[in-house]
């Protein structure tokens, strides 16, 4: 039960099934969000400030975890497992790019850009002291 008494804004908070998952409403977090942070030891006041949500959202958040915590714990697994992939299939694309842009040939704009910045880089170089008045 939660701790809040004002039955309106209960009434106008609660968990909504979508094809992502149980949604906390007037929201764009999942009751996994919730679940993860609250497993990590975060606290109520700190999921909300964290997520943007009321107190009584992650409240009402957390009470449904508590009744369906056999259901999302699979779900919560299968879903950190996609992140984790996700992120290994992204990470490769990307070092892949920068194979390509640091193997390809220079532009004559980019050996102009390079040539300039070298020599902003001697010419202008910082030699006052932090330690030394001006």
């Amino acid at each position: 039960m939660t701790m809040f008494t004002d039955n309106s804004l209960q009434a106008r908070y609660r968990i909504i099934e979508s094809d992502i998952g149980p949604l906390i409403s007037e929201s764009r977090c999942t009751v996994f969000d919730v679940m993860m942070l609250y497993d990590a030891g975060e606290a109520l006041y700190g999921i909300s400030t964290i997520l943007n949500l009321t107190p009584l959202q992650v409240e009402i958040a957390l009470d449904y975890i508590a009744q369906h915590r056999a259901t999302l714990e699979p779900q919560v697994a299968e879903i950190l497992r996609q992140r984790a992939e996700r992120e290994t299939h992204y990470r490769a694309i990307a070092n892949e790019i920068f194979d390509r842009a640091a193997h390809a040939s220079m532009t004559e704009t980019r050996t102009k850009f390079n040539a300039l910045r070298e020599h902003n880089a001697r010419d202008y170089a910082v030699t006052t002291d932090a330690q030394r008045p001006e």
